[in-house]
């Protein structure tokens, strides 16, 4: 551990000071959400107990818990300030990280294949910086393996207080062009030291392993992907939906907004999206009256087809139902490579309708 007493008086104060859908035979109403699912997603494993379970999904739902309620609607002041949070696992791991008192462990994260639509505003990396052991504690720290010739840089802790054990450290300038790590990739290396009296051998677990949050503002509008499959058929709700309509929503005659509540489970895309369980698109049905009221914000074309219809020809269709105003959504899932996304999508609630 000769690598290590340039800074190991350094890091020992500051730690000791810190304590694909099947078609349905009828198509279905235009529901957003049926609407967007056009991209690929995640196959048919699942996110419970894999890869990205454990401490940073629990991290993730925290996070995701502040943003959004149990039906998905964005809070307003939510924390993230931003409209997708993604999680990035290291890549590759050292070999023996213990020896002695020390645990060292290198690690990288791949920075790679980010759409460009999405701009980084900010990146953190959330470590835990002390664990309880049977006698003792173990401190942690994080340091920034720039390049080979230069010396490491120990990140500092932000402000703010830990959440539950954990500590981020901001690593927004290391990421910028000409600076940093390797173009690609970001290599840290997390440090620990057992301090307190001495434990026996064997070493005590190894903390669980640091984990990037990229903050981006993706400049899309976004939507949903769909599964290459799922566990189970896909489309048997869609093959009813005309029946499930007719009953839950009933015939009335004006144009209105109605409620279709669906949970992800049904759609058999719970293997992959973790929050929230259910959501409700709502669309809208009904005949457009022949007067239309400011309160529809029908346009000036639809006022005259309506006058159409009803002086001229009748085969001109009156104006037809369709939502007029949407609001977003946020959803946690699971990727391709276990990394954990967090994203608000947009026009994926329907709040009012319109003729048109």
């Amino acid at each position: 551990m000769a690598s290590l007493r340039p800074f190991t008086t350094t890091l020992l104060l500051l730690l000791l000071l810190a304590v694909p859908l099947s078609q349905a035979a009828s198509q279905p109403p235009p529901l957003p959400l049926l609407q967007a699912l056009r991209a690929q997603a995640p196959g048919s494993w699942s996110w419970r107990g894999g890869p990205a379970s454990g401490p940073p999904l629990r991290y993730m739902l925290e996070l995701y818990r502040r943003a959004a309620n149990r039906e998905g609607r964005p809070r307003r002041g939510r924390s993230p300030g931003t409209n997708t949070v993604r999680l990035v696992r290291a890549a590759s791991h050292g070999g023996q990280p213990w020896a002695g008192r020390w645990y060292v462990q290198p690690l990288t994260y791949r920075l790679g294949g980010q759409p460009e639509a999405e701009h980084l505003l900010r990146a953190t990396v959330v470590y835990p910086q002390s664990l309880p052991l049977p006698r003792g504690r173990l401190l942690c720290a994080l340091e920034l393996v720039a390049t080979a010739e230069a010396p490491p840089v120990l990140l500092s802790p932000t402000t703010a207080p830990p959440r539950r054990g954990w500590t981020e450290a901001d690593v927004t300038p290391y990421l910028s062009p000409g600076n940093g790590s390797a173009e690609g990739t970001l290599t840290l290396r997390h440090v620990c030291v057992r301090a307190g009296r001495a434990a026996a051998p064997p070493a005590p677990p190894s903390p669980a392993d640091p984990f990037l949050l990229l903050f981006l503002n993706d400049t899309r509008s976004g939507t949903l992907p769909e599964p290459r499959r799922s566990r189970r058929d896909a489309g048997m709700l869609l093959h009813d939906l005309p029946g499930y309509l007719r009953e839950a929503g009933g015939e009335k005659s004006d144009c209105s907004l109605r409620s279709f509540p669906v949970s992800f489970a049904q759609l058999g895309w719970d293997h992959w999206i973790i929050a929230p369980h259910r959501y409700n698109p709502r669309y809208c049905k009904g005949a457009c009256p022949r007067l239309l009221r400011d309160g529809y914000h029908a346009p000036n074309h639809a006022v005259v087809q309506n006058l159409v219809h009803q002086l001229v020809d009748a085969t001109v269709p009156r104006p037809s139902c369709v939502p007029y105003r949407y609001s977003p959504i946020s959803v946690l899932m699971i990727q391709h490579d276990g990394g954990i996304l967090y994203k608000e999508y947009e026009n994926m609630i329907a709040e009012s309708c319109t003729c048109r």
